[in-house]
Parts: C-alpha cells; sequence; structure tokens
C-alpha cells in the first residue's frame, strides 16, 4: 500500500525568524516518518496474518528545511490524517506545530520602552506553554501601558480602561481593539482578573 501526502500550496507558514509567508510545497522540505511502534526483530513482514489495515489512522511526521528568505533553519512536527482511497492512502496535514526554533518571531515596534517590550516578548514567548501566565504577563502590559502613558491611576483596570476610553485620544481602531479586549476579558465579572493584574488565573 502507497501513502501520497495531498499538500496545499495556499496553507502558508509564517518563518519564525523573518516573518516571510511561503507554502511548505515551495521549500522542498526533508520530511521524516515518526513511529511509535517497537521495532520488530529482523526483517520479518510489516502485518500479521489475517491484518486488516484500517479506513483512517493519525501519523506524524517531522518536516525540516530552511526558509526561502532569511535561509535560517525550521523544523515542524506534522499530525496527519490518512483516509484509504482504493489501495492507497490520502493523507492531509490536519495541524503543524513548530518545534525548532522555540518561539516564533515577536515583532515590538521601535521606541516601546524596554521594561514593556520585555513583558511583551516575555507574555509572547509564554504562550505556547502557559496561556494563563500569558494572560498574566498581557494584563500587566496593558496596566503599565495606561499608567505610564497617560497617567491615569484608577483603582482597578476596569476604570483605567474605561477612563482611557472616555478620553478619546486613541485612534479608531486602536480604541475599537481595546474595548474588545475589556469586554472579552469581562474584567468586572473578575474582580481577581480587575484588581491583580499580575495574577496567574484560568484562561477562558
Amino acid at each position: 500500500m502507497k501513502s501520497e501526502v495531498d499538500t496545499n500550496p495556499e496553507n502558508a507558514k509564517e518563518c519564525p525568524y523573518c516573518g516571510i509567508a511561503f507554502s511548505l510545497d515551495g521549500v522542498n522540505p526533508n520530511n521524516s516518518f515518526l513511529s511509535f511502534e517497537p521495532r520488530r526483530p529482523g526483517m520479518g513482514p510489516p502485518f500479521q496474518p489475517n491484518y486488516t489495515p484500517p479506513r483512517s489512522y493519525i501519523s506524524y511526521t517531522l518536516s525540516s528545511h530552511l526558509c526561502p528568505s532569511c535561509k535560517a533553519k525550521i523544523v515542524w512536527m506534522n499530525e496527519v490524517s490518512n483516509e484509504k482511497v482504493g489501495d492507497q492512502y490520502l493523507a492531509n496535514v490536519k495541524s503543524t506545530t513548530l518545534l525548532w526554533p522555540r518561539n516564533s518571531l515577536c515583532r515590538v515596534p521601535t521606541g516601546v520602552p524596554e521594561p514593556l517590550a520585555s513583558d511583551f516578548r516575555e507574555a509572547h514567548d509564554t504562550l505556547p506553554i502557559s496561556p494563563k501566565a500569558s494572560a498574566a504577563l498581557s494584563r500587566r502590559c496593558l496596566q503599565m501601558l495606561i499608567l505610564d502613558q497617560e497617567g491615569i491611576h484608577d483603582r482597578n483596570l476596569i476604570d483605567q480602561v474605561k477612563e482611557l476610553l472616555a478620553r478619546n485620544k486613541l485612534p479608531a481602531h486602536l480604541a475599537r481593539e481595546l474595548d474588545a479586549i475589556r469586554n472579552v476579558g469581562n474584567f468586572a465579572a473578575h474582580p481577581q482578573k480587575d484588581q491583580s493584574t499580575g495574577a496567574v488565573i484560568d484562561v477562558q
């Protein structure tokens, strides 16, 4: 039986180093199949007698290649869905996880003060490992920004956000995003989020 991978050139990836978008089809990656089955002694048959191959199964592969722009080394792990079609298996990549580098590029605009930029980068790098810790650092970034840049010292985060929006100083797109963060975060309904912005709590 033969397994063929059906790749989609429209499913672009982004280089974790330089940010360029590209298709894995265009970088000629080296693909390695991962096996979790125990090794068979010698060169015995791949299947037991009367074995019936499954109609579908999940497999995993590693894809390694160089970025077509910056030439940096990248490694992905792919979760592959295999469906039997006739006497072959059609394989489709369900999800892809970045293995190397450990964290993707974190873009911090020039001019952002270093204490704030440092917390932002840490929130970004922590997200794949601990969404709770990333959310705590993100809330801290938001409050530091409001305090340091606008001097708003209301007693809790929800009041600080409301005061900043009421000043009508932000560009419209930033005001909309901040209001969305306030609504999604639902700070007022969760006092710990509202008053202890550095606390590590459940992420909903």
